[in-house]
């Protein structure tokens, strides 16, 4: 079976924190590199690191920093901007009104708003047992949603328009 081709903004990426020719990276580089190049906080970083460390090696491969970079990428830094915009109550998760509020005020890729029956899917879909997200889980919805453009935010949240300067 043919390997799909790292690209290479990703190479780039994790190859500034690979030491020698291993294609991977402990849990302290993989944390390290999460923090400062994606301004993720110490937490922020331990929680992307164990969701996205699939096979729970305490080791990130190239190819899950790939999968990583695919779900939040170039876009990191303001989905995490919008996730603490959203988390009124400081708790590092987002309950389910909070995650309501966030998601109808944005529209996917295509400018489509979020219909309600889409909403409840994904809340259910995205959360935790106790409908919780956590930045991981906020991240991967939209990727998911594919929600790289908002309209302007509902009240009292500032949401970044994900994907747009």
């Amino acid at each position: 079976m043919a390997r799909r081709k790292i690209p290479k903004e990703v190479q780039a990426v994790f190859d500034r924190y690979v030491s020698g020719t291993a294609k991977r990276l402990d849990e302290k580089e993989a944390l390290d590199m999460l923090q400062t190049e994606f301004s993720l906080s110490a937490d922020e970083a331990q929680i992307m690191f164990d969701s996205f460390d699939k096979d729970k090696n305490k080791i990130m491969s190239i190819w899950e920093f790939q999968q990583f970079y695919e779900t939040a990428g170039s876009n990191a830094t303001e989905a995490v901007k919008c996730f603490h915009d959203l988390d009124s109550d400081g708790s590092g998760k987002l309950d389910p009104e909070e995650a309501r509020k966030g998601l109808e005020g944005m529209k996917t890729g295509t400018g489509r708003c979020l219909e309600e029956k889409e909403i409840d899917f994904f809340m259910k879909t995205a959360s935790d047992d106790d409908g919780m997200l956590d930045i991981a889980m906020f991240v991967s919805l939209l990727h998911r949603l594919k929600l790289y453009k908002s309209p302007p935010p509902p009240k009292n949240v500032k949401c970044h328009v994900l994907g747009e300067k």
